[in-house]
């Protein structure tokens, strides 16, 4: 009884990676853009190229020194080449960009 009421509290509590973000989209990686690491280094654009983060850009990015860069280059890259969709979290940086927080590959 006390195990379920556990995973009852749990199950109630709001799942944050929803919550947290400007926005988030779907779809398959189109192109992947790489630059300069603190210039928008990694950048990803789905096919047909939605906005992302509620705002008018159609890319979302990482920077070098961002946590997790790797894990997230490495999974964005394999997703490209295997041709499964992602859904990307993004919130809208001061000048209008969309930054990567948190990404599902289906």
């Amino acid at each position: 009884m006390l195990k379920k009421l556990i995973v009852l509290a749990f199950l109630s509590v709001p799942f944050p990676a929803i919550a947290a973000w400007d926005g988030s989209t779907q779809g398959k990686i189109d192109t992947i853009e790489v630059t300069h690491e603190s210039n928008y280094a990694f950048r990803v654009i789905l096919e047909g190229g939605p906005t992302l983060c509620n705002s008018t850009r159609t890319f979302a990015y990482l920077n070098k020194s961002d946590s997790n860069y790797e894990t997230y280059v490495s999974l964005l890259t394999a997703a490209k080449f295997a041709k499964t969709s992602v859904t990307i979290f993004a919130n809208q940086t001061a000048n209008g960009y969309c930054k990567i927080g948190h990404i599902y590959v289906h």
